[in-house]
């Protein structure tokens, strides 16, 4: 049996991983990471992943425009963007669109340089390649033994990844686990997930009163090669019980608190 944890859109937010940590053991064979990382705090979140001790697979998201593909996070941690992890039976293999491409920064530079007009039809051409480039390594791992990982929701995946049983991904902040013709998707949710309260019982409530609790949430993933994957999503679920959620509303400067 392979155990995995599975998470997206951290946010910056080093104290969710912390809260992560604090909750669960050393017991899994590796740990996904669907994007948003968060390009301001990705060190300080990385040194808290690898203390899981498994392999950290991520890929990237909108929340990490300013980090390199390349960047180093650890001996531990590996961008599967394009390359292939394998755990147990399983590969694990990645799409990110988000931060620095050295090999499209390049590319764009000399378009830039040659014709400024032309880098969109060059950047969908670009990424044509790069879906192309996925579906050869897919191919290679075999299909059917394979995760793909994304930050967005994959599209057309009948046509250029068919055979993929399980896709991960995040970017939409709520779990969700369906199938669409043989191929099932699961969005690991947020682990960053602040909900704005304010003490229970107050009558008249400042600004100063307002405080942030994080509700976050993320997946453990078994697969066993009788029965397959099976999913168990888990939450923070922090206690309420002094206080009072406040809708319509959010400080993103107020103290954050449990």
């Amino acid at each position: 049996m392979t155990r995995l944890l599975a998470l997206s859109d951290i946010h910056n937010n080093v104290n969710a991983v912390r809260q992560l940590k604090a909750r669960e053991g050393n017991n899994y064979d590796a740990m996904i990471v669907a994007g948003d990382i968060g390009s301001d705090a990705a060190s300080e979140i990385f040194e808290v992943l690898r203390s899981f001790e498994c392999p950290v697979l991520y890929v990237f998201g909108n929340w990490d425009h300013s980090l390199k593909y390349d960047r180093a996070f650890g001996d531990r941690c590996h961008h599967v963007h394009l390359a292939p992890f394998r755990i147990g039976e399983l590969s694990i293999v990645g799409e990110t669109i988000d931060g620095i491409d050295p090999e499209w920064e390049l590319l764009r530079s000399e378009i830039e340089t040659e014709d400024p007009t032309n880098i969109p039809a060059v950047k969908k051409e670009f990424s044509a390649r790069q879906r192309a480039k996925l579906s050869a390594i897919v191919e290679t791992e075999g299909p059917e033994r394979t995760i793909v990982v994304s930050h967005y929701r994959l599209t057309k995946t009948q046509s250029f990844l068919k055979g993929v049983p399980f896709f991960l991904f995040g970017h939409i902040h709520r779990f969700e686990d369906s199938t669409s013709r043989g191929q099932r998707f699961v969005n690991v949710s947020a682990l960053d997930n602040k909900v704005m309260v304010a003490p229970r019982g107050l009558k008249r409530i400042t600004r100063s009163d307002y405080r942030l609790i994080n509700d976050g949430s993320y997946v453990v993933i078994t697969h066993e090669r009788d029965t397959g994957f099976s999913v168990e999503p888990r939450r923070f679920d922090p206690d309420f019980s002094n206080w009072d959620r406040v809708e319509g509303i959010f400080h993103s400067a107020a103290t954050e608190v449990g």
